[in-house]
């Protein structure tokens, strides 16, 4: 008997600390998804958003610190997300400033949400090519544009199962984006060559 009460006090201990390190990952990933939000608005309005990308670095750090030694416990949904909230907005910074796309180790982060946040980000790299559409600014939209073609021919490569990184999806909404970026650019540049 005395071996079944040491026993269920060991598991009581660490199904203990696995609650206390969701509640800070679930508090974490809400932190950086709000923090994502702020970033990516900033983009879009051409505002500075240094502030915000080192405070998600900050908050990055403290959440791959907490997982603790299961990164894929029952609470890596939420993580999951916001990583990839994350990236997204990373990735559209880091592209729109011109530097390029960075890698998930660039990042810190695992590959799955660095997939995802690669994928969302193509629908708010199309809101920049609109912007820039819209201000009569034809040569950065196709410029970016072409990154975005880059980065749909990358994801359309991935084919793993849902179960390990829900691709899928994102993939069609991807296509779907794709075809009405490229029709938006390309009847600009036709209305843009004709006013020549």
């Amino acid at each position: 008997m005395e071996r079944l009460k040491e026993a269920a006090e060991e598991a009581i201990k660490i199904l203990h600390d696995a609650e206390l390190r969701r509640e800070r990952t679930v508090r974490c990933s809400r932190d950086i998804i709000r923090e994502t939000k702020k970033m990516i608005h900033a983009i879009h309005v051409s505002e500075d958003c240094g502030g915000s990308r080192a405070a998600l670095e900050k908050l990055v750090s403290e959440l791959n610190a907490g997982s603790g030694s299961d990164p894929h416990a029952v609470y890596a949904g939420p993580a999951d997300d916001a990583l990839a909230e994350y990236a997204e907005a990373m990735i559209l910074d880091s592209v729109i400033i011109g530097k390029g796309v960075p890698s998930f180790g660039d990042l810190g982060i695992g590959p799955g949400p660095w997939v995802m946040g690669l994928a969302d980000c193509l629908g708010e790299m199309r809101r920049v090519v609109l912007t820039s559409l819209m201000s009569g600014d034809v040569t950065r939209a196709v410029a970016l544009f072409s990154e975005m073609e880059d980065i749909s021919h990358l994801i359309m490569m991935f084919d793993v199962p849902d179960q390990i990184v829900p691709i899928r999806r994102k993939q069609d909404i991807a296509r779907g984006v794709m075809e009405r970026t490229r029709a938006d650019v390309a009847n600009s540049v036709m209305m843009s060559k004709m006013k020549i």
